[in-house]
């Protein structure tokens, strides 16, 4: 006989203890409404790899979930990722089961308790998003495609913007430091639907121009946005393209040679980047902007030209400028951090690309 599924096998181990624990505390009685709530302590660890903030079952059972959270956070979360993909996006059991390596058993297993305790989609959803779970979001990148369009006058900030800075020494000691800025634009989704893999998203991110955040604080190697000047910004552009959505955000990352940029691999955000990201973005929501990614152009000196300008990944295009050597990278925006998953650039408006 083959061996059971560890998930399965845990969940059973649960329930044979549940009624162990409800006849020795409340002997014959059924105890419908304390087996539904003990049972949904078990369907919460299970969907969100977290135990219920406040949980009323006895040590017994508080033991097996814990070994059933320890289990999924040892898995990458895989089994909560797989249930998400399917309830969120429609996604075969097929798929999910091959993608996150589960056994079909134990997705049965957690339809079976979906059933018995009368789940529903809005339910599971709030749920969700009440744990704030970051695991979902390798799910959601699997899901949409965005491609960022960059048009001939957000080209031309970005150049500007960062050359200047480069070029222009800020004072003794300081030969160039890094800027910052917003970009403008709007977007716009296609749905589709995928057989096997349910719904797919591509997201088209057109960037019309990139205004410069002039009390951002700027160094040779960091750059620290201001939420005052962030919230002037919007206010302006409320006023004057209220048809406009904020859409992403513009740094850059000089280097003193190219060998350094290349080394160092400059066109990546940095562990800072992605640590200030939150607030910026918190601050755009609560005004009802929606910004999905963030742009990065790191620059250096070098003695020849790119011999062939054009892109190095789908989210990275590499161009000269002269002496200058610059490295243009997109990423989206997920959750609290960044990603280069199904994200590519479109920069034809720059010559030689």
């Amino acid at each position: 006989m083959p061996r059971q599924p560890r998930y399965c096998k845990l969940v059973e181990d649960y329930e044979r203890e549940l009624d162990s624990y409800i006849k020795r505390c409340h002997g014959n009685r059924k105890c419908s409404r304390l087996r539904l709530e003990l049972r949904r302590e078990l369907a919460h660890t299970l969907y969100t790899g977290r135990p219920m903030g406040k949980s009323i079952t006895g040590r017994p059972l508080s033991r097996i979930l814990r070994r059933i959270q320890r289990q999924i956070a040892a898995d990458d979360y895989r089994l909560p990722r797989a249930w998400y993909e399917k309830c969120a996006y429609g996604s075969s059991k097929g798929t999910i089961a091959y993608r996150w390596k589960v056994h079909k058993r134990e997705i049965r297993c957690l339809e079976d308790l979906w059933s018995d305790l009368e789940y529903g989609i809005s339910e599971y959803r709030r749920l969700i998003r009440s744990e704030k779970v970051k695991w979902r979001h390798a799910v959601d990148e699997l899901h949409e495609d965005v491609t960022i369009l960059l048009d001939e006058r957000a080209i031309r900030d970005t150049l500007l913007l960062a050359l200047e800075a480069y070029a222009v020494p800020k004072g003794k000691g300081a030969p160039f430091t890094e800027v910052y800025g917003i970009c403008f634009g709007s977007t716009r989704s296609n749905e589709e639907r995928r057989r096997g893999h349910g719904k797919h998203t591509s997201r088209y991110v057109s960037v019309r121009g990139v205004w410069t955040q002039v009390r951002a604080e700027g160094f040779s190697n960091r750059v620290t946005y201001d939420l005052r000047s962030l919230d002037t910004q919007m206010t302006v552009v409320n006023y004057l393209i209220p048809q406009l959505d904020i859409v992403a955000d513009f740094h850059t990352h000089p280097y003193d040679e190219v060998r350094h940029l290349l080394k160092y691999k400059g066109w990546r955000y940095s562990s800072a980047d992605e640590s200030t990201m939150p607030s910026w973005v918190a601050q755009l929501r609560s005004n009802n902007y929606h910004p999905v990614a963030s742009l990065i152009m790191a620059l250096a000196k070098g003695k020849r030209k790119i011999c062939t300008p054009g892109k190095i990944r789908p989210n990275v295009v590499r161009f000269s400028v002269g002496k200058y050597h610059v490295y243009l990278a997109g990423y989206r925006i997920c959750g609290d951090h960044y990603s280069d998953r199904n994200i590519s650039i479109n920069a034809d408006a720059l010559p030689g690309i």
